[in-house]
Formats: structure tokens, C-alpha cells, sequence
């Protein structure tokens, strides 16, 4: 007997934010999941967590540059979950 990840069933489209939350610090989130980081630094961006897709990921680029054109230079994995990981 196989498991599914926990979001397999939750395919519907969710609203997306991107809020800056304090000097430089901003959140995106899909309505809670997943959740990505993002501390835009004097010379660079780092970003946490990597989403669950390479599109999901551009998503959180474009948010990115948006507010800067600094350089994305460091991602911070905090655990190994699909969610986080495979963007």
C-alpha cells in the first residue's frame, strides 16, 4: 500500500500572496501551502524553501523581481518535504 503526498488531493487553484512582513522580508504563500521566504539583503536575495514545482518556482522569481533586480544567490532548505524542495 502506497501513501500519497498530502497535498496530492488539493489540486484546486489557490490565491497567491506576496507580503512583505518586515524591512526586506517577504512571504509568499498559496493560501498557506506551500510557504516560501524571502530576505532581500544589501547585495543579494535568499530565498527558503523552493516550492513544489520549477513553474511554482518561477512564480515566487517573478514576485522576487517585482520589488529587485539583486541576484537570487542562496536557498535555504529547511526540511525535505516535495513541497519544499522541488522547485
Amino acid at each position: 500500500m502506497s501513501n500519497d503526498f498530502a497535498s496530492a488531493n488539493d489540486t484546486e487553484d489557490k490565491k497567491i500572496s506576496f507580503t512583505e512582513i518586515g524591512k526586506g522580508c517577504y512571504a509568499f504563500t498559496a493560501e498557506g501551502d506551500p510557504n516560501t521566504g524571502v530576505i532581500i539583503g544589501d547585495n543579494s536575495v535568499l530565498v527558503v524553501d523552493a516550492q513544489a514545482t520549477p513553474a511554482m518556482a518561477e512564480q515566487v522569481i517573478e514576485q522576487i523581481r517585482e520589488v529587485t533586480d539583486k541576484p537570487i544567490k542562496h536557498v535555504v532548505l529547511t526540511h525535505y518535504h516535495a513541497v519544499r524542495v522541488l522547485g
